[in-house]
């Protein structure tokens, strides 16, 4: 009889942490010091400092985010017991989202105005809280949920998570209206669906706290 796969989360965790902390170093190297005629005017370093301004802002921004995603998985991986295969493969796709994160940025950094940019980005952030809502979700449905956590506790993570969701899929209307009206139409959509399924969750937490 075969063994089944798993894994101790203290490996998983490790890896996460070494791959957001290259990834969040990597973002950096977009930031390039300014070229300029006369090094001794301050005046023209400014300049030239101002007109990479955007690239430093979206550097700022990527960090950010990338800090409150390392803080966020690293919550729902402490209510978690074990990691087995499907979890396993639902963080690798996590983690290779994170990694493609600082080439993202930089585009993004370069091109702001560009749409194709700006789709790529938000597409991007989209995946990354898509991949870890299906991250606490698989885990509460193949039941490696930590024997500490309640089972209440967890449907109101996963409802939180999936509220997270329906904001962002609802906030990228805006963005999906400057490719076309469908475009918006489906974010939004997408959003009212995610919203239901928080509506649904948060009542099934609610329903298991009372028992």
């Amino acid at each position: 009889m075969t063994k089944k796969f798993h894994l101790h989360k203290a490996r998983l965790e490790t890896l996460v942490d070494a791959v957001f902390a290259i990834a969040m170093t990597i973002l950096v190297l977009e930031v390039k010091v300014p070229l300029i005629v006369d090094k001794f005017s301050a005046l023209e370093l400014l300049h030239a400092l101002a007109h990479d301004g955007v690239v430093i802002f979206a550097y700022f921004v990527s960090f950010s985010a990338l800090g409150v995603f390392w803080v966020w998985h690293h919550k729902l991986t402490e209510k978690i017991g074990e990691i087995d295969l499907p979890l396993l493969v639902c963080s690798l796709v996590f983690l290779s989202l994170i990694c493609f994160f600082p080439f993202v940025a930089a585009l993004f950094g370069r091109y702001p105005l560009n749409l194709t940019a700006n789709i790529v980005y938000v597409v991007l952030l989209g995946l990354i809280l898509a991949s870890q809502t299906l991250f606490f979700w698989l885990a509460i449905k193949r039941k490696k949920i930590a024997e500490f956590i309640r089972p209440d506790e967890a449907l109101k993570t996963h409802s939180t998570n999936l509220l997270s969701l329906a904001i962002f899929c609802i906030s990228l209307s805006a963005t999906g209206l400057r490719i076309s009206i469908y475009a918006a139409f489906i974010c939004i959509l997408a959003g009212i669906l995610f919203l239901w399924r928080f509506k649904q969750s948060k009542k099934q937490s609610t329903s298991q706290s009372k028992t």
